[in-house]
C-alpha cells in the first residue's frame, strides 16, 4: 500500500551523509590541509594535522587508562585547544565523551559523573571544579596538559560507525537527575552536514563562547571543524575583544541566543555584526522580531538563521532563513523546516494530525533523532516510534513544543506544553527545580518565573513552612543550596517569600498575583 502523507507535516532535504562521522571529517582535513588552523586560542593555536596528532597522544593515554570502544569518559570542558583535542581523541576510539562545565557546581558534576559511569576523566590541567570528590576514587584522572608529544600509532583503520555514540549530554530532568541523552555520529554527521550547507562557505569559522557543558555551543564546535575551517575560542562573554573586535575576514558564523544579543545591546559599544561575520544563527530560545528590529543597521546585509532543537534532536532539527528586510510579521520567528533526512509532525496528545493551521505538538523523526537516554529506560516518555505517525518505523521524539504548520511549510513555535523553562537557552524543567527548591528545610511550596532582560533571570517564590516568623534568611538558604547544585545561569536572581502560593481558576499557579503577596 503506498503511504499517504501525513495532513500536518514536513520533511527535510533527503541527502546522503557519506561520511560516517565528524571524526572522518575531521581526518580528512588533517591529510588534505594539514598546515590549516583548526583551532585557535589567544595564547595557542593547533593546525588540523596537530589536532589530530595531538588526539592520537591523548587516545593512546586513554586505552593506557584502560578506556575502549563504547566506553565514556568524561571531559572537562573548558573552552581551549586541548578540549577539542581531546574530544576528537575520545571520539576517534569509539568512546563517547561527557562534557563537564569546569564552573558547574561539584554537585552538578558528581550527578553528572554518578549517571554518566564514565571509564576515566580527561582535563588539563589543575581542575578544582569539584576535584577527585567528584568521582569515584577509582576513576582514573587523565591531564592531558601533562602528556608528551609522542608519535603513537594512526587510528585511521578503527574509526567510529555511524551508530556509535559520540558524545553524551545531560540536560535538566523532571525527577531532580539530570537526563545523559545520548547522540550517535550519524546523527551529529547529519547535522554538521545540513548545518554546514546552511551556513554557507564564506568566512574562516566561528567564535566558541558558550558553555560545552550543553549541546547549544556545539554547533559553533564540529560545525566549523566538519568545514575544515577555524573554531575561535572565547574565555567568556566579557572578552569583547576576541568576539566582536575589528578582524581581516569576517566569520562564517556567529551563534548566540535571543538573551546573548540582549545583553550585548547594552553594552556601551554594542557589536557590529557586519563587520565581523556574514551569518548571525540564534538558538536556544524563542526568537521575537522586535529584537532584529533592535538590532538596526548592525546587522545590515548579515543573513539569519533562527536555529531549533532540543538536545534530543541534535543541536538543531529545524531552521529559518531571512534577514534584516525580510523578518516575518509572526509572534516569534518561525523555525523554518527540518534538517537533512528529518522529518516533523504535529499532532495532538492521542498522536493524530492536527490540521494545518492549528496548534498541536511538535514531533521530529528521522536522522536527527538521539538514541536515547542513558539509564534503564533508555526511551523515557518522550521517544517513540515514527511508526505510530503514520510513517516509517524508526526514532521518533514527542518535543513539548507547541507549533503550527503555516500554509508556506514552515513550522511557527508558539509556546509549551509542560512545565519546561528555557533561560538563556539553558534548560530547566520544573520539576527538577522543584525537587531542588523543596528539599531546603523549611521550605513548603514554590513558583517560579522569567524576568526578561539583557540578561534572562529566574525569580522565585518560596512559601515557608513556619507562618508569623522564625523562618530566618530562607531566601538566603534557597539560593545557596540551589548554587550548590545547579549551573549559575539557572540560579534564581530573586528570592522572596510570601505567604501563599496564588492559585488561578484553572488550578495553576497565578504568578503576577504570588508576587503582589510579596511583603
Amino acid at each position: 500500500m503506498a503511504h499517504v502523507p501525513h495532513p500536518s507535516s514536513v520533511s527535510g532535504a533527503v541527502r546522503p551523509v557519506p561520511e560516517a562521522s565528524v571524526v572522518h571529517m575531521i581526518l580528512r582535513h588533517a591529510r588534505t590541509r594539514p598546515e590549516a588552523t583548526a583551532v585557535r586560542s589567544t595564547t595557542a593555536s593547533l593546525s588540523y594535522g596537530q589536532l589530530w596528532r595531538r588526539a592520537l597522544v591523548i587516545a593512546a593515554a586513554l586505552e593506557e587508562a584502560g578506556v575502549g570502544a563504547g566506553d565514556r569518559v568524561a571531559l572537562v570542558a573548558a573552552r581551549t585547544p586541548d578540549t577539542v583535542a581531546g574530544a576528537l581523541a575520545v571520539m576517534a576510539l569509539g568512546g563517547a565523551y561527557v562534557p563537564i562545565d569546569p564552573e558547574h557546581p561539584g554537585e552538578r558534576t558528581a550527578a553528572v559523573l554518578a549517571g554518566a559511569a564514565p571509564k576515566a576523566l580527561l582535563h588539563a590541567g589543575p581542575w578544582a571544579g569539584g576535584g577527585a570528590s567528584a568521582g569515584p576514587p577509582s576513576l582514573p584522572y587523565v591531564d592531558m596538559a601533562a602528556l608528551p608529544d609522542a608519535r603513537v600509532p594512526d587510528r585511521a583503520d578503527a574509526l567510529p560507525g555511524p551508530e556509535d555514540i559520540a558524545y553524551v549530554v545531560f540536560t535538566s530532568g523532571s525527577t531532580g537527575t539530570p537526563k545523559g541523552v545520548r547522540v550517535p555520529h550519524a546523527s551529529l554527521a547529519n547535522y554538521v552536514s545540513w548545518c554546514g550547507e546552511l551556513v554557507g562557505t564564506a568566512g574562516t569559522g566561528s567564535p566558541l563562547f558558550g558553555s560545552l557543558g550543553f549541546d547549544l555551543a556545539m554547533t559553533s564546535l564540529w560545525v566549523p571543524l566538519a568545514q575544515g575551517r577555524t573554531v575561535v575560542t572565547v574565555a567568556g562573554l566579557w572578552d569583547q575583544g576576541t568576539l566582536f573586535g575589528e578582524r581581516e575576514r569576517k566569520y562564517t558564523f556567529v551563534k548566540m541566543t535571543p538573551s546573548h544579543a540582549r545583553f550585548f545591546d547594552v553594552l556601551a559599544e554594542p557589536p557590529r555584526y557586519d563587520r565581523v561575520t556574514g551569518l548571525l544563527m540564534f538558538g536556544g530560545e524563542g526568537l521575537d522580531p522586535a529584537l532584529i528590529a533592535s538590532l538596526g543597521d548592525r546587522v545590515e546585509g548579515v543573513r539569519l538563521v533562527n536555529h531549533y532543537g532540543p538536545t534530543e534532536t541534535t543541536i538543531g532539527s529545524c531552521a529559518f532563513s531571512f534577514d534584516r528586510g525580510t523578518v516575518p510579521s509572526t509572534p516569534t520567528v518561525p523555525i523554518g523546516r527540518p534538517a537533512w533526512n528529518t522529518r516533523a509532525y504535529v499532532v495532538d496528545d492521542a498522536l493524530r494530525p492536527v490540521p494545518p493551521g492549528s496548534p498541536g505538538e511538535l514531533v521530529i523523526a528521522g536522522r536527527a533523532v538521539a538514541a536515547g537516554y542513558l539509564g534503564p529506560r533508555p526511551s523515557g516518555e518522550r521517544f517513540i516510534d515514527e511508526a505510530d505517525l503514520g510513517g516509517r518505523a524508526g526514532r521518533a521524539y514527542r518535543t513539548g513544543d507547541v507549533v503550527e504548520l503555516r500554509p508556506d511549510g514552515t513550522l511557527l513555535h508558539l509556546g509549551r506544553q509542560d512545565d519546561q523553562l528555557k533561560v538563556n537557552g539553558h534548560r530547566i524543567e520544573l520539576g527538577e527545580l522543584r525537587h531542588h527548591v523543596l528539599s531546603v528545610p523549611g521550605v513548603a511550596d514554590a513558583a517560579f518565573d522569567i524576568v526578561r532582560g539583557p540578561v534572562d533571570t529566574l525569580e522565585l517564590f518560596v512559601r515557608p513552612r513556619a507562618q508569623g516568623g522564625g523562618t530566618g534568611d530562607l531566601a538566603g538558604e534557597v539560593r545557596t543550596a540551589l548554587a550548590s547544585v545547579l549551573p549559575s545561569a539557572l540560579v534564581p536572581e530573586e528570592v522572596h517569600t510570601v505567604p501563599e502560593i496564588v492559585v488561578n481558576a484553572n488550578g495553576k499557579c497565578d504568578v503576577a498575583a504570588t508576587r503582589l503577596r510579596v511583603a
